[in-house]
Formats: C-alpha cells, structure tokens, sequence
C-alpha cells in the first residue's frame, strides 16, 4: 500500500518489494530495492524519513517521526526485525535491529553496528558503529566484525534469525490468527454477533478490530494494529490513538480492555486486559500485562515491561523490566503529551478526508449499543 498524505507523497527509487499489508505513506523516500515483509509501515506523514538502497523490514517493523520536529534517516543495507521500532532517529549504512528492539527520539546509531533483540536505544544517545549493542538501555557489549553483521542480516531476511536478533515474545505476525474463519477483507470483523462500533473515529485500511470494539469519537486506530475482543470488550475512549503495530487481544478469561480518553498508546504494544486511565500514555515498544491498572495521567516508559497486575500510579513514570516507579512526570512532558494527543486527532481526521478507510463500521448500525 503506497499513500500520499495531504500533498506529499512517496518517492521510491527502482524496483522494491512491499507485501500485502505493508504500507508506505507521506514524505518517504527510499532507494532501489527496498523490502517490506507483511504489515511493515512506514508512515512519513508529519515529517520526512529517508531510506537508503538495499533496506529491510521485518514483519510488523515501524518507522516514524516526531511531527513537525525530528524525521528519520536510515542509510544503505540496513536490517530492520520483525516487530522492530525505528522512531525519529538515525541509522547509519549496514546496521542491524533485532526483532523487537526500538531505536527512540534523536538517537544516533553509527555504521555498521547490532542492536540486539528486544534491545532500547533510549532518546538522544549516540551509539558508534562497529558495535554490538544490548539491553533496555541498550549497552555496548563488544566490537563486532562486518562478516557477522552480514550473517545476522541475513538470518533476519531469510526468516531464521540468529539468537541475538531473535525477540523472547513476539504478537502474531500476520491477521490471519486473529480473524474469524472464513473472514473477507477490511478492517470490521464479527466475534459472533458482536461487531465492531466507531463513532466518528479514524481505522486505517490495515488495521483490524474483531468483535465488541467501540471506538468513540476522534480516536484513532492506525496502521497494522489489531484490537480483538472474543468473549470480552474493548473500549477505546475519545480522542485517544492506537498507534501502528499495536496489538491489543483479549478474551472472556481475560477480561475487558479499557482506555480512557486523551490516551496516547505508542507504536508496536502489546496491551493485555488493562484499564488505561485518561491522559495516560503508554510508551513505544512497551509490554502490558493482563490485570493492569494505569491511573489517570499515568505514563509507561518506552520499552517498559509491565507484569500483571501493576497498579501505575497517576502522574507517575514508571519504568524497566519489570516496570517499577521511576519519577513524577514533568510540566514539560505534560505538555508534550497533549501536543502529541492533538497531532494524532489531526491526523486522523487528514486521514479520513482523503478517504482513505470508512470513517465508521459499514455494520455499526446493526449492532445495539452495550448496556
């Protein structure tokens, strides 16, 4: 899927490989063979990402930027992982990213460098080439010759990757689990005689909401994420985003998932049966687990894992593997936090005006409202 946003559009130099469910969109250029594996997105919407020859991105892999602010740049021969996250940062020529590492805001990775599976280069950190780098905080951990670069390379691009690059925990890569039998395409799909409900909200085309899903108004759902509810719900309050390659997946036994409204929920979660209070965020390439309680105002780190039956406490960071209260969260990341809010309700309504999925369930009306 290859998208202009507002009057950019996609410049893509030479053949490339973009699978279905891929996405490439706004101000993105990239050179000649460029390959992305199933819900691989690349969104250049509210700033520019620049891609040289010869990259990679593993299924469910995510590029994007700060708008208006900070875009990426990735160079030539770069490996992005399955479930990757590169954001608003660069990469230099011949890197690798495990499956499930992230790469945050103003970071710099030099040449020919590793950044392990599962790792977190954290905001603003200037990382050498010619190094492996492991952990959350990503660390040096030793000098890595070119030939083994190349060997982890291709063990991410020929689908066996080497256990550096190879993620503990992974969501489903593909729909395909995540859907009923027999199931067609779009992003509305029935568990039963429950069916999804958006009022005047934002679904990108590759996304998926199946079953009792309610979305209210200006909340977004964007690209690649799956919210699925069997036997339970999933409310989404207004004015909240759902960021690419989020999964959200719940079941009878599991429980509701609640978001308030006002919530920022990052690029590549995996969000559990959690109640997420407004104004909350929930942090880039973070793991929430069943049980979960975030307060309002609460906020998880980048990258944070956080077990079962956590409460976070509002107006808190909290950080770490496991998540653990780290510090009050500032005036100034308040703000940040709102602006950010209000960029994705822009977003989405740019979005919808270019037609680029319905703007609500074309079943919603079949469905009687819960309670």
């Amino acid at each position: 899927m290859k998208l202009a946003y507002l009057h950019h559009t996609v410049a893509l130099e030479g053949e490339h490989d973009i699978a279905p469910g891929a996405a490439v969109i706004g101000r993105l250029t990239a050179g000649r063979n460029l390959v992305l594996r199933p819900f691989a997105t690349l969104r250049a919407d509210g700033e520019t990402i620049r891609v040289g020859r010869n990259a990679f991105f593993g299924e469910r892999a995510s590029v994007h930027i700060v708008d208006g602010i900070l875009g990426t740049t990735i160079g030539h021969d770069v490996t992005v992982g399955r479930f990757g996250l590169v954001h608003a940062c660069t990469v230099g020529d011949g890197c690798v990213v495990g499956e499930s590492a992230a790469i945050l805001d103003g970071a710099s990775v030099g040449d020919h460098a590793v950044v392990a599976a599962d790792s977190v280069v954290t905001p603003r950190k200037n990382l050498p080439g010619g190094w492996l780098y492991q952990g959350a905080p990503a660390k040096p951990v030793r000098e890595i010759a070119r030939d083994e670069i190349a060997g982890l390379a291709r063990s991410i691009r020929d689908g066996r990757p080497h256990a550096l690059v190879a993620a503990q925990v992974l969501p489903p890569l593909g729909m395909e689990s995540f859907l009923p039998h027999g199931a067609t395409g779009g992003p509305f799909h029935a568990f039963g005689e429950r069916l999804p409900r958006v009022d005047d909200a934002y679904v990108a085309p590759t996304s998926v909401l199946v079953g009792d899903v309610e979305l209210e108004p200006d909340a977004g759902v964007y690209f690649g994420c799956a919210l699925v509810a069997r036997g339970a719900c999933i409310r989404v309050g207004a004015r909240t985003n759902i960021q690419d390659n989020t999964v959200m997946e719940t079941d009878a036994a599991r429980g509701d998932i609640v978001v308030g409204k006002g919530v920022t929920v990052g690029h590549n979660v995996q969000l559990g049966a959690a109640r997420i209070g407004d104004d909350a965020l929930i942090g880039m390439a973070s793991r929430v687990g069943d049980g979960v309680v975030v307060e309002p105002a609460g906020c998880i780190a980048a990258g944070a894992w956080v077990s079962a039956g956590t409460v976070v406490r509002g107006g808190w960071l909290w950080a770490g593997r496991p998540a653990r209260a780290f510090r009050h969260v500032s005036d100034a990341e308040r703000e940040q936090f709102a602006r950010g809010r209000d960029v994705y309700i822009g977003y989405g309504a740019a979005y919808r005006g270019a037609g680029i999925t319905p703007a609500v369930s074309p079943s919603a009306t079949a469905r009687p409202k819960s309670g």
